[in-house]
């Protein structure tokens, strides 16, 4: 299989460091990409998904000199965020939704892996286990080895999970995603997760499938486990 394109934030921290940024200038930079980041709209990653997140954090900016930084920011990420085939690895601080306004009720857990223990044991429905399907056709497509396959779709599963109880649409998908972010303690497994979560879109909601799918990144090999799982956490 070819070589994945690099975490766009770790191509961005390697960029600033070459242009003799500090160690202060470096994070500065990196938590509000890691915004932006946030911000994007899973299912689309596109020029213009970008330019409405880097609208949607100026909104919440304190003053015009914190949206000056913060676009200036936007278009030093830019070419990174490209160049890695528009992927969003992280977890960062401007939510997805607000929980005041999309309550996402989870079935009693004892932490991650109960919730995916829960999840590989649930019956699927119809219209779950079609979704699953065409995701794992997708996966095979992408050239993915069975135990790869195996450990997104227990992603998969975990979000079907987590949907049961809400409404079928992209908002509360979004919520849901910012609901189980934090389950994920780690920047490879935030991203990992995320990666999913995106990429598992347009199979759980076919009408996504009608933008051009050329526009779809590959999908995620989970940062430093390019061929399994990170471990959860």
């Amino acid at each position: 299989m070819a070589q994945l394109p690099k975490d766009p934030l770790q191509a961005f921290r390697a960029a600033l460091e070459r242009r003799g940024y500090g160690t202060d200038g470096v994070e500065r930079r990196l938590q509000m990409a890691r915004r932006i980041l946030a911000a994007l709209d899973p299912a689309d990653t596109s020029d213009r998904g970008y330019r409405l997140a880097v609208d949607r954090v100026v909104e919440g900016l304190p003053d015009p000199a914190a949206a000056a930084r913060c676009q200036q920011v936007a278009r030093e990420f830019y070419p990174c965020f490209v160049e890695a085939g528009r992927r969003v690895p992280v977890q960062a601080q401007a939510p997805l939704a607000r929980p005041e306004e999309i309550p996402v009720p989870l079935p009693p857990h004892d932490g991650l892996d109960d919730l995916v223990r829960q999840a590989l044991a649930m019956k699927t429905t119809a219209a779950e286990a079609r979704a699953l399907k065409d995701y794992d056709a997708y996966l095979k497509r992408e050239g993915l080895e069975r135990s790869a396959r195996g450990h997104r779709l227990a992603i998969a599963r975990l979000l079907l999970l987590g949907l049961r109880p809400l409404e079928r649409d992209g908002r509360h998908y979004r919520a849901l995603i910012e609901r189980l972010l934090p389950l994920f303690t780690r920047d490879e497994t935030r991203s990992y997760f995320l990666g999913v979560a995106r990429d598992f879109h347009p199979h759980l909601f076919p009408g996504a499938a009608s933008r051009d799918s050329a526009s779809r990144p590959a999908a995620p090999q989970g940062g430093a486990h390019p061929r399994g799982r990170p471990g959860h956490g």
